[in-house]
């Protein structure tokens, strides 16, 4: 079974040309799992080459909006291709409210075009899991595990690990270093890890408001980065969450003065 990771979004809540909003799609043979749902994911996933109906599970990190804001466009796509199947999202407590909140957002428009349909319809059947650190899938080969990481302020963000018969793939989610991260991703093939430079964030992108120590207690430092995939072990390493006044170059100077092996500063739409 082949197994293929493709970037859809690398970028952060700043608009950028060059970088949707954080997510990635984990396809192995015919089953295809979305991870974040960012700005601007549905396009990337349409520019990937794939349609919101392949996709039937969603897993996000936490529940900042960054990491969510395209899953009306996303819920509303899947139906207007006349999908019906379940969604299953899975997340953080306060994940039901947030779905119930974007359907009735949602609901007006559906509405009238249930009206003018030949086929009857419904609304979106989403189910949604509530999660807590431990496996959350088992299903078609994927086995899905969450663990718990540091988001500060937040009391319940997840990175999530796949293994996929004998791949293994951790997806870090927003967080600062942590011990338990680096317990999860133990020797996998592929880590894809936040690198959100607290440097970068400036006034002429909105960000002046921001205590940049904030971001620092949030996020993981380009320095802090190549021990994270040393001290892990992991066989490759691929840089994510990005600013638009990131410089690839320098970013992956810094972390490859600790970390040797394969690195990749991501760009959207990179497969793996």
């Amino acid at each position: 079974m082949a197994l293929e990771i493709t970037l859809l979004g690398t970028g952060l809540p700043f608009p950028n040309p060059k970088r949707a909003g954080p997510g990635y799609m984990v396809q192995a043979g015919d089953t295809k799992i979305l991870v974040e749902c960012g700005s601007g994911v549905v396009r990337r996933l349409v520019e990937a080459g794939h349609s919101p109906g392949d996709i039937h599970h969603l897993f996000l990190s936490h529940l900042h909006s960054d990491h969510f804001i395209d899953l009306g466009h996303f819920l509303i796509s899947r139906w207007i291709l006349g999908d019906d199947r379940p969604l299953h999202v899975f997340g953080a407590e306060g994940l039901q409210r947030m779905i119930n909140l974007i359907l009735e957002i949602l609901e007006p428009d559906l509405r009238m075009r249930m009206s003018i349909r030949k086929v009857a319809r419904e609304m979106p059947n989403v189910v949604v899991h509530h999660i807590s650190e431990g496996q959350a899938l088992d299903e078609d080969g994927f086995k899905v595990s969450a663990f718990d990481v540091e988001h500060f302020p937040l009391e319940q963000p997840f990175g999530y690990r796949f293994d996929i018969k004998d791949h293994s793939i951790v997806f870090s989610g927003d967080t600062r270093p942590c011990d338990n991260l680096i317990k999860h991703a133990s020797g996998v093939d592929l880590l894809v890890h936040e690198c959100t430079e607290a440097n970068t964030w400036s006034k002429e992108h909105g960000s002046g408001q921001i205590d940049t120590h904030h971001i620092e207690l949030a996020h993981t430092q380009p320095e802090q980065l190549g021990l994270i995939g040393r001290d892990a072990g992991v066989k490759e390493l691929v840089v994510t969450h990005m600013n638009p006044q990131t410089i690839p170059e320098n970013i992956h100077s810094t972390i490859s003065r600790d970390f040797d092996g394969p690195l990749t500063i991501g760009e959207d739409l990179m497969k793996f």
